[in-house]
Order: C-alpha cells, then sequence, then structure tokens
C-alpha cells in the first residue's frame, strides 16, 4: 500500500471511530437529560415507528460498532487471503488496497448514519430526514462500483496474458 493511501486510510478509520466516541460521549453526558421512554426507530417517512426505554439508544451505537470492527476484521483478512487469481504480485497488491479502502469508506457511512444522523434524532427526539439514509445508500453503492471497475481494470493490466 502506497503512503498516501496508507494514509488516507489511517484517516478515513480514524474519522469513523471519532463519529463514534465523540457521539457515544455525548449520550454518556446528556443521559440522565433523556425522558424515560423515547423514540428510537424510524418508518419509512422518518417518523418514529417504535418509542421504548432509554437504553435502546444503544441500538445504532452497536449497529455501527460491529460495522467497524467487522469491516476491521475483513481489512486484516484480506492481507492473508489467497485471492486464487493469475495475476501479478503488484495486481495482487493493489486489489487487497482497493478492497481495504472499500472497507473504510464502509466503516465512514455506517458510523456517520448510525452513530451521527441515526443517533443525533434519537437523541433530539426529532424525525430523521430520509434524504440521509438514500444518500448514504447512493453513495454505498457507488463506492462499491468504483471497487468493481477499479479490480477490473487491475486484473486486466496484471494479467499474464498482459505481459
Amino acid at each position: 500500500m502506497s503512503k498516501v493511501i496508507k494514509i488516507l486510510y489511517i484517516t478515513i478509520t480514524s474519522i469513523s471511530w471519532v463519529i463514534f466516541i465523540v457521539s457515544l460521549i455525548r449520550v454518556i453526558i446528556i443521559w440522565d437529560s433523556l425522558p424515560d421512554k423515547i423514540g428510537v426507530h424510524f418508518a419509512s417517512n422518518g417518523e418514529f415507528d417504535v418509542f421504548d426505554n432509554k437504553n435502546y439508544i444503544a441500538y445504532p451505537y452497536f449497529i455501527a460498532v460491529m460495522n467497524l470492527v467487522f469491516c476491521e476484521i475483513l481489512a486484516i483478512l484480506s492481507k492473508k487471503i489467497k485471492l486464487g487469481m493469475k495475476i501479478s504480485e503488484k495486481g495482487d497488491s493493489q486489489i487487497r488496497t482497493a478492497f481495504q479502502m472499500l472497507l473504510a469508506m464502509l466503516k465512514l457511512a455506517f458510523s456517520f448514519f448510525f452513530s451521527g444522523v441515526w443517533a443525533d434524532c434519537v437523541i433530539r427526539q426529532r424525525p430523521l430526514n430520509t434524504n440521509i439514509p438514500v444518500a448514504i445508500v447512493l453513495i454505498i453503492f457507488f463506492t462499491f462500483f468504483v471497487f468493481i471497475i477499479v479490480s477490473v481494470v487491475i486484473k486486466t493490466k496484471n494479467s499474464p496474458e498482459s505481459s
């Protein structure tokens, strides 16, 4: 992984964790001021559809941290798993790097949405702007699309037939 890509990966991962941690600290600080029963889940129109004990505010944080940990485990495993492609060592490294960047973007998207947007709406007891999840899904699909295109280009440029 090049130095610039490594710095970008670390930066995106760090931002993801900072969003999660800052939002979690915020909840801990204001915990006592939250009502005992709050809206914790949103319907498709952005309005609350589930009201429950304030302990359920942990839901978006649970989803976010599970994604952060899962993507980190996948990033570690991606360095060790054989790809099984007839490709040069350089191409193999580039595809692994692209995959790790995809995982970093997924971490950022999930952390931003669940720890940032969702948790903030629950804390403030305000409806969810339904454009935000749509935009995040589009960004995730775009990121997957870019990853696939980059992988195909790398595979084509680094296959034994192209030498």
